[in-house]
């Protein structure tokens, strides 16, 4: 029976050694009985390395019998043992634990080749493989006669051969308990020929590092070279770093071919450029301008309406038919991502949210976003860029956004494109047709950057505030989208849920020190403010927390509720009163309807007659057009006077038509049909209705011609009063524009000449 030394780290074959780690209290008491009488031990392999007890760990049914060499002690109690293998041994029995130690019965096993003749072959052809190994691994033909000595003695070199190859502990013990010899052999040989493999593989590969490695040693050396040659001769080498990081980051984009092509040829020129010449700097200029442009670099669109709905009403209220459009252009991208999109124009005036609607379109869209002004420009190469032959030269502000922006599909605002001007230098709103054209902007040419740069992914989106200052040809590439001017409840409703929190965080002010409710709101827009937008609102509102800010601060008081009746204190006295319509206390005056840029006005005209010359006077800064509608008005009722019983005398006067806040021009044919009932209230002496107004344009024949800008009239009128409007026949349809909540209160008249206005305008002969 023999002592017993379980193992788990190491495989230990016979005539190797090996330096096995012992932990467990068997295998250390059975190293000390060996120290104390030398004797051969068993060295028993664990079948599962991971078992930390030797006493339940499962065993082969065969070990090694070897001797303890030496034995060295470690500071955690465990042992190194220096083990060399003797002889493979069968076990005939379970081990089994007597006296603190591990004992187990064995016998050497001795297996004799079944043939002979093929155990010879594979013990040569396996001798062949390892010396090409172990010369493969860079052991010499000398030393490899050395350390290679058991090639003599097949079973020896089979078990040299598993004991020096990389493998695992299951690999090499799988090997270990192989019992017939020729089967070890012919074990061995294959494990040689997948290392002789791998040897292989490894070779070529490390063949393939080396030929890189001797290329780029190579472009090293002759670039050391050529900065030695260049600094002999004066010239820089601290371009080729900056040459270098061009080139990468025109390799790492996603520019196309033609551009990469002329980009690294422009490199390449860099890198002969003196860095101290002027040419040096123009290009590297240029070069980072290239490199900074999101090529190819695209933003997901969302296509989520219900989500994309939701961004626009949250940022805008009211705006139905734009939110409607923009929804409608997100359901074709859906369906057809490859399309390409039109060109929106928002038109209306002044501080309806033109701008920020193209933000909020952005952000609706998942897209980055750019604002480009043109108010003001009139040097068509802001719009194309300078060419790099010029001092100061500079790409285009369009190129400029795109970059800004970081992708090439960005929302991009062309801002107000009826300010664009136009002189000796070009034409900007030219410049921008091949920019709007989506059959053309894939390939824009700015004259700074001379390469095509592809535009159509970009949602370009106009604004302005007329329609007319806008070129035809540059009009006919946009689908216009106008905006009217807000109603009092909708400026109420933007105030109460959009500005006051805006203000309220900007100033640092809470809900509780400052309360604003609705009918003071009402008051402020009424008497404070009159616009379409709601920018003086803002500002009006932004005056009130400042007032209240300063008061809180000063400990007046914690806070302030600002009621109609605190506005005078805090806003000084109103700055409009109402127009009533009431006014219309005399033959003479009338009431007619103007559309200004800010939105819809009344007009009120005023007619008077005195002894004098036949003549009529005109005055109030009236436009031409506005002048003629006056003649043409006088014309038609000196015509027609005898079908309202006028005697021809009552026109030998000097007549005076007027309308008030003279300072104002005036211009426009809509206030026709109100002056020719002005000069017919004033012959007749029948006074106007009270709270009507009306609007229209006559001819010499006395029909009433259709005009525009109902919606902001008819508001104008509700605001000022009025009860009943007059309107050209062929503006009926016009009215489906305007929601039923804000006709209330108005009743709205048809006509179709200007018999039909004055019979319906003029009360009757008292």
């Amino acid at each position: 029976m023999y002592l017993a030394l379980p193992v788990s780290d190491v495989v230990l074959f016979p005539g190797m050694f090996r330096v096995a780690h012992v932990k467990a209290g068997v295998g250390v008491r059975a190293v000390d009985k060996v120290a104390e009488n030398p004797e051969p031990l068993v060295c028993l392999h664990q079948l599962r390395p991971g078992e930390e007890d030797p006493k339940r760990a499962e065993y082969p049914d065969l070990g090694v019998i070897c001797q303890v060499l030496r034995v060295i002690d470690m500071p955690d109690g465990s042992l190194r043992v220096l083990l060399e293998g003797l002889e493979r041994a069968a076990l005939t029995g379970k081990p089994t634990v007597k006296a603190g130690t591990l004992r187990v019965q064995a016998k050497p096993l001795n297996v004799r080749p079944k043939d002979p003749v093929r155990f010879e072959a594979v013990a040569r052809e396996l001798d062949l493989r390892y010396r090409d190994f172990m010369i493969g691994t860079g052991v010499s033909q000398s030393d490899h006669a050395v350390m290679g000595s058991h090639s003599e003695e097949p079973e020896r070199l089979a078990d040299q051969v598993l004991a020096n190859l990389d493998l695992t502990y299951e690999e090499r013990l799988h090997g270990l308990l192989i019992r017939d010899p020729l089967a070890r052999l012919e074990h061995a040989l294959e494990q040689v020929a997948v290392a002789l493999g791998q040897q292989a593989v490894a070779r070529e590969v490390n063949d393939r590092m080396q030929a890189t490695m001797d290329r780029s040693q190579r472009e090293y050396q002759l670039k050391e070279q050529l900065k030695a040659i260049r600094s002999e001769l004066g010239e820089a080498v601290g371009s080729e770093a900056e040459a270098d990081a061009f080139e990468a980051r025109i390799h790492e984009s996603r520019m196309p071919d033609e551009v990469r092509e002329e980009s690294l040829k422009e490199v390449g020129r860099l890198r002969r450029i003196h860095s101290d010449s002027a040419e040096y700097t123009v290009l590297r200029s240029w070069l980072e301008t290239v490199c900074d442009i999101p090529w190819g670099k695209y933003s997901d669109d969302t296509t989520d309406l219900p989500a994309a709905k939701a961004v626009l009403d949250g940022d805008h209220h009211g705006l139905d038919e734009v939110k409607e459009r923009v929804l409608e252009y997100l359901a074709v991208r859906e369906l057809n991502p490859d399309s390409k999109g039109p060109v929106l124009c928002f038109v209306g005036p002044p501080g309806v949210g033109k701008t920020s609607l193209g933000r909020s379109i952005a952000t609706a869209l998942g897209r980055s976003f750019g604002r480009f002004a043109l108010g003001g420009v009139k040097d068509e190469t802001e719009i194309r860029g300078h060419r790099r032959t010029y001092i100061g030269a500079m790409a285009g502000r369009l190129v400029r956004t795109l970059i800004r922006t970081g992708t090439a599909n960005p929302v991009i605002v062309l801002d107000e494109l009826d300010k664009v001007g136009n002189d000796f230098r070009g034409d900007p709103a030219s410049a921008l047709l091949e920019v709007l054209d989506p059959e053309q902007n894939h390939a824009f040419l700015d004259h700074y950057v001379d390469l095509p740069v592809d535009l159509s992914k970009v949602l370009f989106i106009g604004t302005a505030n007329l329609q007319d200052p806008i070129p035809a040809a540059l009009r006919d590439r946009l689908e216009i989208i106008e905006i009217p001017g807000y109603t009092e409840e909708e400026k109420v409703e933007i105030a109460d849920r959009f500005l006051l929190p805006n203000l309220r965080k900007s100033h640092g002010l809470t809900e509780k020190q400052i309360k604003i409710d609705r009918d003071t709101l009402t008051q402020v827009v009424r008497d404070y403010t009159r616009e379409a937008g709601v920018r003086h609102l803002e500002r009006k509102l932004g005056a009130l927390h400042r007032k209240v800010a300063r008061k809180v601060v000063e400990k007046e008081a914690k806070s302030v509720k600002v009621t109609p009746k605190k506005l005078g204190e805090l806003l000084g006295p109103p700055v409009y009163h109402p127009e009533l319509a009431e006014r219309v206390d005399q033959p003479g005056i009338a009431i007619g309807l103007a559309w200004t840029a800010v939105g819809g006005e009344i007009l009120f005209i005023e007619a008077t007659k005195m002894p004098g010359k036949r003549s009529m006077k005109l005055t109030g800064s009236l436009g031409d057009v506005m002048k003629e509608s006056a003649e043409a008005a006088m014309s038609w009722l000196r015509t027609n006077a005898a079908a309202y019983g006028i005697e021809p005398e009552a026109f030998e006067h000097e007549f005076h038509l007027h309308v008030p806040a003279g300072a104002i021009p005036k211009d426009g044919p809509s206030a026709g049909v109100v002056m020719v009932a002005a000069l017919a209230s004033i012959v007749t002496g029948r006074r106007f209705r009270t709270r009507w107004a009306m609007t229209g344009e006559i001819t010499l024949r006395g029909r009433v011609l259709p005009i525009g800008g109902v919606k902001e009239k008819a508001l104008a009128a509700r605001r000022a009063g009025v009860t009943d409007i007059v309107l050209p026949v062929f503006n009926r349809r016009d009215l489906e524009d305007i929601a039923p909540e804000l006709r209330e209160g108005l009743t709205f008249h048809y006509v179709e000449t200007v018999d039909e206005v004055l019979s319906l305008a003029l009360e009757p002969m008292q």
